[in-house]
């Protein structure tokens, strides 16, 4: 299975700190582990962690930039560009105000895979299938 992950839930699983991912996140990130399925990862989300570091806010175990090459050569986590095709769909979705969700819900539309997230206000919107607990 092929997944999307919002930021949230990809910091904690690299940060160490699976409890705080739901059940069925976290089984699909051992599974993406294992080499039993892929994450992809919208390029948005990894400018997010960027600037969350440069904050503090977020330490990863490694510095950023080795982290992002070493997970660029992942064959189980795929980095998502910011494409034209993303962009279009992302202006399919204006209610989605934060602009990091907008493309990571365009990101999991356009390629009609579910999300990893406990977002409630993207949940609530019913806009992509989602999973967490």
């Amino acid at each position: 299975m092929i997944y999307v992950t919002d930021t949230h839930p990809l910091v904690f699983h690299v940060t160490g700190k699976p409890r705080k991912l739901g059940r069925r996140a976290a089984s699909i990130f051992r599974d993406v582990d294992r080499g039993r399925a892929t994450i992809v990862i919208p390029i948005t989300v990894l400018e997010e962690i960027m600037r969350l570091m440069e904050k503090g806010v977020v330490q990863l175990p490694r510095p950023f930039v080795p982290w992002v090459r070493e997970i660029s050569l992942s064959t189980n986590y795929l980095i998502q560009p910011y494409t034209v095709d993303v962009l279009l769909e992302a202006a399919n979705l204006p209610q989605i105000k934060d602009p990091c969700d907008r493309l990571v819900v365009a990101t999991a539309r356009l390629f009609e895979y579910q999300l990893i997230t406990r977002d409630q206000a993207i949940k609530d919107l019913n806009l992509i299938e989602t999973i967490w607990d």
